[in-house]
């Protein structure tokens, strides 16, 4: 069977869980059945990525990456919603696909479901929530929207949240499958004692209590709600370290709040990284915290937060805010926490409690460890290809219970 995805961001850089969702998912499904047209936000890795990923990848510059979109120009935009449709229309037509999957909603959609409607080809568009949130504030988009939704052969979530809003937006709930997020091998795999001792050195950190937040500085992550916090907790605690992995425009608002509190010998903004000192700040951390939250103007949130699960890899308690599909990342009271978003003083309690009772932090990160140990990349992708193989078949997802 072969598959044509058309992503809207895909790795290099890994940045978002809807890009880890998706590599994870299409580097476990079977070599050479997959084409991805994505974007090239970094050419020089993507060569390299390219030739050792098991599915075949075509680029284009002008697709915007989640990473760095905000920055692209409205004339940068346009060009996107210009060529895309074209690009998919050829691509349809010259790789003859036996079903089309979508990365996420995006203008290659449109292309998608005239593919359905002229030569029958079914197509799988793929959700997590932001996105379809975000949509739901802007009227021409949530009418194409629902479009696509409504013709769509199966809609994956990644929570029951987002399978809830969907079912809000008309999609058939029977069309709906929730495949949880994975977490691939690499977050996985124990970081040998030497590598997480450079990343101590590198950044002078000896005898610290660490708290860690991952994922692209912007408002809904809750990074302010941490560093209003901070200092309660280090009235307990005064060798915590805050430290925030990530970029994003919130960035030098973020300095300014940490500068203005007097709090900047005790966070850290270590900016982008690569997946090994990723996986070494997980392992140098003793809570990971994201008290995320949705935001009221944009309906902005998250779907299912991978950065919770990938933390609970390691074995390390977490601590996030309760909006969005945060109840499929985080087993309340038995992997971590859910509290309200913008709840500073909360947030400070339950880390004050961790640090205080190392004993309920191992056993939470024993229990989250065992979560994720359920959600394996090849686990997800077989799901997706039974899904798309069903589809393909015409067997009709919406009459099954």
């Amino acid at each position: 069977m072969k598959v044509l995805l058309f992503a809207q961001s895909f790795p290099p850089p890994s940045a978002a869980g809807s890009v880890q969702y998706l590599f994870n998912v299409f580097s476990s499904l079977p070599p050479q059945t997959a084409v991805v047209v994505t974007g090239n936000a970094e050419p020089a890795l993507s060569k390299q990525f390219d030739r050792n990923f098991p599915q075949r990848i075509i680029r284009f510059p002008f697709i915007a990456h989640v990473a760095y979109g905000y920055k692209r120009s409205r004339l940068a935009r346009i060009g996107e919603y210009l060529l895309w449709p074209l690009v998919a229309a050829w691509f349809i037509l010259w790789e003859r696909p036996q079903v089309v999957n979508i990365g996420e909603f995006n203008v290659a959609s449109l292309t998608a479901l005239m593919a359905k409607k002229l030569f029958r080809i079914p197509y799988v568009l793929f959700t997590y929530a932001e996105e379809i949130t975000y949509i739901t504030t802007r009227p021409v988009y949530l009418r194409l929207l629902k479009m696509v939704l409504r013709n769509a052969d199966a809609i994956i979530a990644v929570s029951d949240y987002t399978s809830g809003v969907l079912q809000e937006l008309g999609a058939a709930p029977a069309r709906i499958h929730k495949v949880l997020p994975p977490v691939g091998e690499d977050k996985r795999t124990p970081v040998k004692p030497e590598a997480a001792d450079a990343v101590r050195a590198r950044y002078s950190i000896r005898g610290c209590r660490v708290l860690l937040t991952v994922g692209r500085l912007v408002e809904r992550k809750g990074h302010a709600t941490v560093l209003a916090a901070l200092p309660v907790i280090l009235q307990s605690f005064p060798e915590t370290l805050y430290v925030v992995v990530g970029t994003g425009p919130q960035e030098q608002k973020l300095k300014e709040l940490a500068l203005q509190a007097g709090l900047q010998d005790y966070v850290l903004f270590a900016g982008g990284v690569d997946d090994g000192e990723l996986a070494c700040w997980y392992e140098i951390c003793d809570i990971l915290v994201m008290p995320h939250r949705s935001l009221a103007s944009s309906r902005d949130t998250e779907g299912c937060p991978t950065v919770f699960l990938e933390a609970s890899a390691h074995g390390k308690p977490v601590i996030g805010g309760r909006d969005g599909g945060v109840a499929d990342a985080i087993l309340d009271g038995r992997t971590g926490f859910t509290i309200d978003g913008t709840d500073a003083c909360k947030l400070a309690e339950k880390v004050c409690y961790l640090l205080g009772n190392p004993e309920a932090a191992l056993e939470m990160g024993r229990a989250g460890r065992a979560y994720v140990s359920t959600l394996r990349p090849e686990c997800s992708a077989a799901a997706i290809q039974r899904i798309n193989e069903e589809v393909v078949k015409g067997v009709s997802i919406a009459s099954r219970t």
